[in-house]
């Protein structure tokens, strides 16, 4: 997602309640360059916050990953059903606020999100709690527009509180909240995006790779 949180989702239930995936059927690019099929981690767990309508999902079902979601839409969630049908998976999704979730089991491998950008009050507080959920050498790893994304058209949330600076989000993921998280990757890069008309062009990113220290 890339605008504020809303409680009930009904700006997502409107985006994503066209015929047309908002995104694209395709998965985010940087994570699918990150995420491997799974080795024997035992349940091979997957958890995709705001996935939206799914599509990171989905493909990582397709790789083998049990995946999950969690998002504010149930407009997505239907989304998501009928691509995992067309893809021949099975996703699960739950609706549900990341302010109000728990994450107290440790009992994923894997947490992949993009474009998931909350206030900062929010984000400070509960981005590092969501890392709790990791079992110990699971990945997180996430895509957001950078702060230097504010001139630039090619999508993103118009507020700098809403952006993501690279330093201040490390010191949050891999502060006293969150678990011990070993840094693999954390870059602000320039890329070009072609995910759909909303998300096009030229874009600047923050990159983020962590595994949960053991």
């Amino acid at each position: 997602m890339d605008a504020d949180a809303r409680s009930d989702g009904t700006m997502w239930d409107r985006r994503f309640g066209e015929a047309i995936y908002a995104y694209g059927k395709e998965p985010n690019a940087w994570l699918k360059q990150q995420i491997e099929p799974p080795i024997d981690y035992g349940n091979n767990l997957a958890l995709f916050p705001a996935d939206g309508e799914g599509r990171n999902a989905v493909w990582a079902a397709s790789l083998g990953w049990n995946a999950e979601v969690f998002d504010l839409s149930s407009e997505g969630n239907k989304k998501c059903q009928q691509l995992a049908k067309e893809r021949g998976v099975i996703v699960k999704y739950e609706i549900a606020d990341l302010v109000e979730k728990a994450f107290d089991e440790p009992k994923y491998n894997l947490l992949a999100c993009s474009w998931f950008h909350t206030p900062s009050a929010i984000r400070k507080k509960h981005l590092p709690r969501m890392l709790h959920c990791l079992t110990p050498g699971g990945s997180f790893i996430m895509e957001g527009y950078h702060t230097s994304q504010m001139p630039l058209t090619s999508g993103g949330p118009k507020s700098l509180e809403l952006l993501f600076d690279l330093d201040e989000l490390l010191e949050e993921l891999c502060g006293p909240l969150a678990p011990n998280m070993k840094v693999v990757h954390a870059s602000v890069d320039s890329t070009n995006l072609d995910e759909s008309e909303l998300h096009r062009g030229h874009a600047r990113v923050v990159r983020l790779h962590l595994i949960r220290d053991v």
